[in-house]
């Protein structure tokens, strides 16, 4: 499983994953408690704040009501001993109620306050100002590259992809003036899937291309390139 689904939880509920992460998302969390939990508290938050938004009174509410306190006389009720004054029965019987709904707010609004403030590496990637998203051509399953010059961080989203033997692994090879150089190694979940930040040691390529290369990789690509794109 990729744990980087884990993350896109409060975007999904905000509606703010692409097509291909809702996809995704959608495949994974109905099998998640962890991650089903989290979408019910971020729509349950979504909610509460939409239902906090309120109108201010006028100006002159105030006013016109102290006019008309001051102009009405003030006549304390008179209460039988053995009587139980009914605004001290409804006072007793709303507070413990309100306090209830304040914690759940509360402990909803943290888990909100948690939630938003998680950045995954592939978020950060996809944020950074420097982000430029290419899809790779190839004809055995998509493989599209995210990458930041700035971080020096690339995010590989593919699916469909061949499944490797124990003795084999990806390779992505970044493409530079003078041919291709290795950038990183990854492998693919059993559906051919893969969601993955990789750290890349060379600067500014003009592409991305994609190998199965032996475990460890190698210096030059060994095998047919899978899938290649240019900027």
């Amino acid at each position: 499983m990729n744990h980087d689904l884990h993350h896109l939880a409060g975007a999904y509920a905000l509606d703010a994953l692409d097509a291909d992460e809702r996809r995704a998302f959608e495949a994974h969390y109905p099998s998640c408690d962890v991650c089903a939990e989290e979408v019910d508290a971020f729509r349950d938050v979504a909610t509460q704040l939409a239902e906090g938004v309120h109108t201010p009174p006028p100006g002159s509410l105030k006013a016109s009501v102290m006019e008309e306190i001051s102009r009405t006389r003030q006549i304390a009720p008179v209460v039988q001993p053995n009587v139980v004054d009914l605004t001290e029965r409804r006072r007793r019987r709303v507070a413990p109620l309100a306090i209830a709904a304040s914690v759940v707010l509360v402990a909803l609004l943290g888990i909100a306050t948690l939630g938003f403030n998680r950045t995954s590496p592939t978020e950060e990637v996809l944020a950074s100002a420097d982000a430029v998203v290419l899809s790779l051509d190839g004809t055995d399953g998509s493989v599209r590259i995210a990458w930041s010059d700035e971080l020096g961080r690339a995010a590989v989203f593919g699916d469909g992809l061949p499944i490797t033997d124990d003795e084999n692994e990806y390779a992505l090879w970044a493409v530079t003036d003078d041919g291709v150089a290795p950038a990183a190694l990854f492998d693919v979940d059993a559906d051919g899937s893969v969601r993955a930040v990789l750290d890349i040691a060379e600067p500014d390529p003009n592409g991305w291309g994609v190998t199965i290369e032996p475990n460890g990789g190698s210096p030059q690509p060994t095998g047919e390139i899978l899938f290649l794109g240019t900027f």
